[in-house]
């Protein structure tokens, strides 16, 4: 992802609307570019800012509420990426299972026998 990219998906980032692989690319880019980084924190305290002001909260801690917000879309991101490999994991092993049933049944269970 780029910079330009970066900036046009800040809002849709701090409105939760980014897609799993959206948010990936986001945060990796976030990762590696400091300029964007800033940026975000800016939009991401203007925008909190505001809506803490409407709600009166004077003693709520926006640097705290951003780095939460970061971590925990880490962490979404890290939970997203072990499920899938979970799912690689079942559906391999789910795979080896039937076809050493399909064996099992062919060449065990049935009328025909193996040659050898």
């Amino acid at each position: 992802m780029d910079c330009v990219t970066f900036r046009k998906d800040i809002n849709a980032y701090l409105n939760d609307e980014l897609t799993d692989e959206e948010l990936n690319d986001f945060l990796l880019h976030l990762e590696e570019c400091p300029a964007c980084r800033d940026e975000l924190e800016i939009n991401y305290i203007v925008i909190e800012g505001i809506s803490i002001l409407d709600k009166d909260r004077a003693d709520y801690d926006l640097s705290k509420a951003y780095r939460d917000s970061i971590k925990q879309a880490e962490h979404y991101i890290g939970f997203k990426k072990a499920l899938l490999s979970f799912r690689y994991i079942v559906d391999t092993f789910l795979f080896w299972t039937l076809l050493a049933t399909g064996y099992f049944y062919v060449f065990t269970l049935s009328d025909f026998r193996m040659p050898f």
